[in-house]
């Protein structure tokens, strides 16, 4: 594997697709609300990375210096699927020093998982190392195995969630919390060091709850979202509610970002995204797969033959309505869906099995794609 980026070649390809005739050249970008593109990580640790973060440094680097909105970087504990990122403040602070435009995003911390002033302490941090390029989403958790961290707020995880990012929009503020200490004593607590920025930008990472697309509007949050058992077409149903739910509470309804994470892969040539993209992916939704029937009663988890099935389905569901797979005119068409629907930003989640090769040289057609979609505010 490649260990440094071709950035060369990379740019070569670029200036070649960019001076294309016909359909390869460069319409004129579109008025509107603004839409961005960013990353988006969350490899599984069986399928065969050598150096596991280097394809997260050098897609970071390529992201930094071609005009792409942010790297997200999640929380998993305790499975493969997922689970080289137990702490995304850790791998956001080697980015913080490796980069100097893109937005630094947690995708997401389980907030339940984590006392606030933990979590407002290490992302100031990192706050200060990218020179103020910190935001954060913050999701409930669901898997009870990474509840071993904090076993006392299983059961009551929604409402800790919401509760817990209120503190920690306090805190990040410079407010004083009031928290018991080893002596069982209440003291006022400031956390140090002071974020550089003032306010907090916020992600709700949501699915398909319609109430959590409401919450989040209610109380002005951002969305990251997926398409996990819906379509474009149900999204921007719950996008309609989300938008109404901020009109309601005295937001400007087209103010919040919704964020779509879509899998990814670009190239001119269809037949190597299909080639490339079949047993990857299909070997990834059955290990993301594995991570909820691990949660499940042993009596009522399905059969290896079940679980084939319904991954062979998610599969041919996924890649023809639910990603960026195909030419970048493929891709295009369903970005424009997206931006019809009321998604504001698409995060392209590229590491789902696919060699670096792969994804490195799959790059520049992302690039153009981007520079045909990106709607400047």
């Amino acid at each position: 594997m490649n260990e440094i980026v071709d950035r060369e070649s990379i740019n070569k390809k670029m200036a070649s697709l960019l001076s294309l005739d016909g359909e390869g050249e460069v319409p004129t970008k579109r008025s509107g609300a603004k839409f961005e593109m960013s990353f988006i990580f969350f490899s599984d640790i069986n399928q065969g990375l050598v150096h596991q973060y280097q394809l997260v440094f050098d897609v970071s680097a390529f992201a930094d210096e071609h005009g792409f909105s942010a790297v997200w970087l999640p929380e998993r504990h305790f499975h493969p699927f997922g689970g080289i990122y137990p702490n995304p403040s850790v791998l956001a602070a080697a980015l913080a020093v490796k980069t100097k435009n893109i937005r630094l995003r947690s995708g997401s911390v389980v907030l339940p998982l984590h006392h606030p002033i933990e979590v407002v302490e290490a992302w100031s941090m990192v706050d200060h190392l990218s020179n103020g390029r910190v935001d954060l989403g913050f999701a409930s958790g669901w898997n009870p195995n990474d509840f071993i961290l904090s076993q006392d707020t299983y059961d009551t995880r929604r409402q800790v969630w919401f509760d817990r990012i209120t503190e920690v929009e306090q805190l990040w503020r410079g407010e004083r919390g009031r928290y018991l200490n080893g002596k069982g004593e209440s003291r006022e607590i400031e956390v140090f060091p002071k974020p550089i920025q003032q306010t907090l930008n916020i992600w709700l990472v949501v699915s398909k709850s319609d109430d959590s697309f409401i919450y989040a509007g209610s109380k002005g949050y951002n969305v990251l979202t997926m398409l996990q058992g819906i379509d474009l077409d149900k999204l921007g149903e719950k996008i309609k509610l989300y938008r109404d739910a901020r009109q309601d509470n005295g937001f400007d309804p087209e103010g919040g970002t919704v964020t779509l994470m879509m899998h990814t892969l670009i190239n001119e040539d269809v037949g190597k995204v299909k080639a490339a993209v079949r047993e990857p992916f299909f070997d990834y939704i059955k290990s993301a797969m594995t991570g909820h029937i691990q949660a499940m009663p042993e009596a009522e988890r399905p059969s290896e033959e079940g679980i084939n099935r319904t991954v062979e389905y998610s599969y041919e569901r996924y890649y023809k309505t639910g990603a960026l797979f195909g030419s970048i005119a493929d891709a295009e068409r369903v970005v424009s869906k997206a931006i019809a629907v009321g998604v504001n930003e698409v995060a392209c989640l590229m590491d789902f099995g696919l060699d670096y090769d792969t994804v490195m040289a799959s790059l520049p057609y992302l690039y153009e794609l981007k520079e045909r979609v990106v709607i400047s505010a």
